[in-house]
């Protein structure tokens, strides 16, 4: 393994370590504070590249004054951070594990293509697993937001860069 490829290989190790150990914190049932959920949202952020759903939650949470969440709501979105995070940061450490063996594979010339089909096949179950638990959160915010909360949420979306025109 070549210097490029193993300073890379060691943040990414860095990276997947820092989450299994804030996953952990983070999915705990009490409250978190403004900046827990900015810890959440970076977190996310940086794992976001390996689901294609946004990561609402967190921004949500971080603006719940500004969209007048109800104390039901709060505590809706609180109990679906307590059952997930940890499993949907565990599936994004683990697409990331195998997308660097994929690679690594790939690399290898005794590696066959069908090894590389079967690896890129497990990546994708992973995806559509991460999937479904984030697809529970968008299901979880569209049946407990109002009509009116719905369009604040558009309007704070607007300061995040990543989300900015994406609601219509």
């Amino acid at each position: 393994m070549d210097n490029v490829s193993a300073k890379s290989c060691l943040v990414i190790v860095f990276t997947m370590a820092s989450f299994l150990a804030s996953a952990a914190d983070l999915s705990q049932p009490n409250p978190l504070s403004d900046s827990e959920w900015d810890k959440v949202r970076e977190h996310v952020e940086l794992l976001d590249k390996i689901s294609f759903i946004p990561s609402l939650l967190p921004v949500i949470m971080k603006h719940q004054d500004t969209l007048n969440l109800s104390d039901d709501q709060r505590a809706a979105f609180r109990g679906w951070r307590k059952q997930n995070y940890k499993k949907m940061v565990d599936l994004m450490n683990e697409i990331i594990g195998q997308r660097i063996a994929l690679s690594k594979a790939a690399l290898d010339p005794s590696a066959d293509g069908n090894q590389l089909i079967s690896q890129q096949e497990a990546i994708l179950q992973l995806q559509e697993e991460l999937l479904r638990v984030r697809l529970s959160c968008r299901e979880l915010v569209l049946t407990t937001f109002s009509p009116e909360q719905w369009s604040s949420l558009a309007f704070v979306l607007e300061e995040y860069p990543n989300f900015a025109g994406l609601m219509q």
